[in-house]
């Protein structure tokens, strides 16, 4: 390969323009862009046109960068005809590359951008239009690829992802449109190094939770498309489904739900709540992580037709259930057929007993004793008679948490009451100044003595001791933070039995030679 003349400027010399024939030029800019930066060349970068007689400011510090790899000190600033920078130019452009540039994608079908890999160069994948896609860059360590692009203007949004794991370079390919659309990486001028196919499916937009999505194609069946249909209300999570019963009583700012498979009941605020008869469609298929997701989701929304309700689906209770931002008939009828039911046994149970009684729902045995058909539904049972039922007595330990209720601090804690069937143990902090003789003397009398604050009830919190069934238990809730306070049927002792400490041996040992005989 020859030069008619010198390419470069004169950097001794002010840095005085060389000949820079454009053909001259043209030859060094192909040579640079072939050798990898690591080895002093411009690895694709050098994109502008020449200008006959002047050689650009991006093609001086390309020259002079490479010169300074490998000439340093010279400091010519120039590539002359047959001279030693154009023969080491030279070899290093032929020099074999690390190996072919290609698309890969996740083997997950549209999994995230983690794991091995698969090949889809000169292939050909379907992607509906609801699909996210990753896709990588493999093999370019000469960074040739400039752009990765679609033929059909518009046809994909394809967001760079940045570089993850094994040096990866990661794109999001998301809302195909249209019919077919090859996705191209190109380098700097233009010219396609590698790409892939696309047949995309463009799905009807559904105006109730449905969507599909597309499953990985059969072998046994090459020229088929699996469609998936997929609707939230009918997912196995949703929380109407998976709703077991209802608790509704005068603490609660909204009511609770019991779901299969869950220990402890969903709390649902009232501002979820919508007891009117309304029309609700959903914004989207999708479901959301989180509550606060799909609110900005449903205000980023289309407007829905006048007299629509817009609601999202979203993960609710750590991810346990799908809920909708709304509770309503028209999106939980069960939860709300079973809901009203349990408000008005309820009032008919407080008019008649002429008291607000605090009905436990946290193991809602009295709840479940005033209501037990409508706590627990079941499709098969008959409805409930509208004449109100006989109350019955109330257990004496939920009349002393009732009649004990107090808020000292004006935090309007949020409340919940119950009387136990069965032993559940607690952890009770030992906050005297002396806790290994709290140990010793709690487990010597088998009890605690309940604080005297006008009512006879216990304030603790944690697990460390076992209380027995018949025993009032009321949670208080005020931010983050959670109490427990317990009463007896009667007396000032509560029964308890430890179970466990993290007081040490010699700590337990030492308590109980300081409580003493009794």
């Amino acid at each position: 390969m020859t030069l008619r003349g010198r390419v470069g400027r004169h950097t001794r010399d002010g840095g005085r323009q060389c000949q820079n024939w454009p053909d001259d030029q043209q030859t060094v800019v192909s040579l640079l862009n072939r050798i990898p930066v690591a080895a002093g060349g411009a690895a694709g970068s050098l994109s502008k046109p020449v200008i006959s007689g002047i050689c650009s400011d991006e093609l001086y510090r390309a020259i002079s960068t490479f010169e300074d790899k490998h000439f340093p000190g010279e400091r010519k600033g120039y590539v002359d005809p047959a001279g030693a920078i154009l023969k080491l130019m030279e070899d290093l452009a032929a020099a074999p590359g690390p190996g072919p540039v290609d698309f890969v994608q996740p083997v997950q079908w549209l999994g995230p951008p983690t794991g091995p890999t698969e090949v889809i160069s000169r292939k050909t994948l379907p992607l509906a239009s609801n699909d996210v896609l990753f896709i990588g860059i493999v093999g370019d360590s000469n960074k040739v690829i400039k752009t990765v692009s679609a033929d059909v203007p518009s046809a994909v949004t394809i967001e760079d992802a940045g570089v993850v794991g094994s040096g990866i370079r990661w794109f999001r390919l998301s809302h195909p449109r249209g019919d077919k659309a090859v996705i191209q990486a190109k380098d700097a001028k233009g010219t396609v190094v590698t790409s892939f196919s696309l047949d995309i499916i463009e799905l009807p937009k559904a105006s109730g939770p449905t969507d599909f999505s597309v499953d990985p194609a059969d072998p046994k069946r090459p020229n088929s498309i699996n469609l998936r249909v997929y609707a939230p209300k009918d997912d196995a999570d949703y929380i109407d489904t998976r709703m077991t019963g209802v608790g509704y009583e005068i603490y609660l700012r909204g009511f609770q739900v019991y779901c299969t498979g869950m220990s402890m009941p969903i709390d649902v605020p009232n501002s979820l709540v919508d007891l009117n008869p309304i029309k609700a469609e959903p914004i989207d298929a999708k479901v959301y992580d989180t509550l606060a997701q799909a609110n900005e989701a449903i205000r980023q929304a289309p407007a829905k037709a006048k007299g629509v309700t817009p609601f999202a689906y979203y993960r609710g209770a750590g991810g346990a259930v799908i809920a909708p931002t709304i509770f309503s008939a028209a999106t939980t009828p069960r939860i709300i057929a079973t809901l009203f039911e349990a408000r008005r046994l309820y009032a008919d149970y407080v008019q008649n007993s002429l008291a607000g009684v605090a009905i436990g729902i946290v193991g809602a045995m009295v709840f479940r004793a005033i209501l037990g058909r409508v706590l627990r539904w079941s499709s098969r049972d008959p409805k409930p008679p509208r004449a109100a039922l006989p109350p019955p007595p109330e257990p004496p330990a939920m009349t002393r948490l009732r009649d004990t209720v107090r808020d000292a601090q004006k935090k309007n804690p949020l409340r919940t009451a119950e009387v136990l069937s069965s032993p559940r143990v607690y952890r009770h902090s030992l906050t005297g100044q002396n806790p290994p003789a709290n140990y010793g003397r709690i487990e010597a009398e088998g009890s605690l003595k309940l604080a005297d604050i006008r009512g006879n009830a216990h304030y603790g919190e944690g697990v460390d001791i076992e209380v027995p069934p018949g025993t009032g238990v009321e949670t208080l809730k005020v931010g983050n933070e959670t109490w427990v306070r317990m009463v007896p049927p009667s007396g000032n002792r509560l029964s308890v039995k430890i179970v466990g400490t993290n007081l040490s041996p010699a700590q337990i040992e030492w308590g109980r030679k300081m409580a003493g005989p009794l």
